[in-house]
């Protein structure tokens, strides 16, 4: 009988992989949950019993990032003995070029595109993908023209690594409660995120606090190299020392916040790797901007400031901005109800935090985490955000870091911190 392959789930990762089975002749069968899903070229089935009948003539399955353990076609599979595998583990199959893989709770864009700028610096093409950038399977045909593949990996894409994706470079930035909602637990988020150094071996590098090292399974592998404290990266609460003589303190940056100097320590020691640290990786450090909707400055004006922290989907990247800031903030919070435990907050908050304005589809639970007399419930973002400006005087900062994802009312992060701003904008 002829093996395909079941192509699961037809967004963007889906319809990647479809046009690289069809350029290499690999036969595949497109299936998506969503009876909605258009797409004319394609015969996309949708039913449980479409998929009882087809995964008998799959070999293995490729899921899309989002599809976990408990999807009920995905238990079947499971009990069926067939083979389930990531996007990202397919594709490896096909890549020859040194790989660059950095996953964690918070920082993953921030320290892939600090180590983007610094490879750059030094003359090397980098392909960028994974969780940002073009998915990795795009990469195949086209690697040639890259000296280093740098992907941004989440858990999601981690759950199904099984024997192909091997990182020349893993980098574990931290571990923190999220993804609860897909993660039956914890200790599931963990192990998925531990993935990226599975099929390490000795000839591969593996970069993460050594807390978490000493609870990788696959440490004796790799070559483990401390982020903050190895040759040519050390970190202090004063700042980082480079190569013993360069000196990166918080005055000079552009980013906000300790966890920040976490994520330069990290991009840095990346970097050492391939080249030694010179005056010209400092300045481009000094210089770097946070990308959109990261603790973004959006508005400085009269002693306030408005800043977009949309990339905030956990309760630990909400404390990390409040830790960011001083006195006087007025917080917006809200989103998908995760059923995410709040209690780390109540430090920072009581601390920081003069008005809490809650929105989205977890306010009311979110309500009961925090002290009522500071809050105000709001209908919507539109609403929380109307509400912060009238409330934002002289001293204040406006901070706009929900705490948790988007996708109770928009498609992304990105696209509630642009709303965001597009409100700020009309209300100011």
């Amino acid at each position: 009988m002829k093996k395909n392959i079941l192509i699961y789930g037809m967004g963007a990762t889906g319809t990647e992989l479809i046009r690289f089975c069809r350029k290499n002749k690999i036969s595949y069968i497109p299936f998506d949950d969503n009876k909605k899903v258009i797409n004319k070229s394609e015969r996309i089935s949708s039913s449980e019993n479409d998929f009882k009948n087809l995964i008998k003539k799959c070999s293995e399955i490729i899921v899309s990032p989002g599809i976990g353990l408990r999807n009920k076609n995905i238990e079947l599979a499971k009990k069926l003995g067939k083979k389930i595998v990531s996007e990202i583990e397919f594709a490896s199959r096909y890549i020859n070029k040194p790989v660059i893989a950095i996953t964690g709770t918070n920082g993953k864009t921030t320290t892939t595109l600090l180590t983007l700028k610094l490879l750059e610096s030094a003359g090397y093409k980098v392909f960028l993908g994974g969780n940002i950038g073009s998915t990795l399977i795009n990469v195949v045909s086209s690697q040639n023209q890259y000296d280093v593949i740098l992907i941004e990996a989440s858990s999601f894409q981690l759950q199904f690594v099984q024997s192909f994706f091997k990182p020349f470079i893993a980098v574990f930035l931290n571990i923190s409660e999220n993804h609860l909602d897909h993660h039956l637990n914890m200790r599931e988020y963990f192990e998925s995120k531990m993935n990226i150094f599975r099929n390490q071996d000795q000839v591969c590098f593996a970069l993460c606090s050594k807390d978490i090292y000493e609870k990788i399974s696959y440490r004796n592998k790799a070559f483990f190299l401390n982020p903050f404290r190895n040759n040519g990266v050390n970190l202090s609460q004063d700042g980082i020392t480079v190569n013993n003589e360069y000196q990166i303190r918080f005055n000079n940056l552009k980013l906000i916040g300790f966890h920040n100097l976490e994520n330069i320590s990290f991009a840095l020691s990346i970097f050492s790797i391939f080249k030694k640290i010179l005056p010209k990786q400092i300045k481009l450090i000094e210089q770097f901007t946070p990308p959109n909707h990261r603790l973004e400055i959006i508005r400085k004006y009269k002693e306030k400031i408005v800043i977009n922290d949309s990339k905030s989907t956990s309760p630990q990247a909400t404390e990390a901005a409040l830790k960011s800031l001083r006195k006087n903030v007025i917080l917006l919070m809200g989103g998908k109800d995760k059923k995410l435990n709040y209690n780390l907050l109540k430090k920072e908050m009581n601390k920081k935090v003069t008005i809490l304005i809650l929105f989205g589809e977890n306010k009311f639970e979110l309500a009961k985490f925090f002290n009522k007399s500071k809050q105000i419930i709001a209908i919507d973002l539109f609403d929380a955000v109307e509400k912060g400006l009238k409330n934002c005087s002289h001293g204040h900062t406006l901070l706009f870091s929900p705490g948790t994802s988007s996708f109770d009312q928009f498609n992304s992060y990105s696209e509630r911190g642009d709303k965001f701003k597009e409100y700020v904008q009309k209300l100011s």
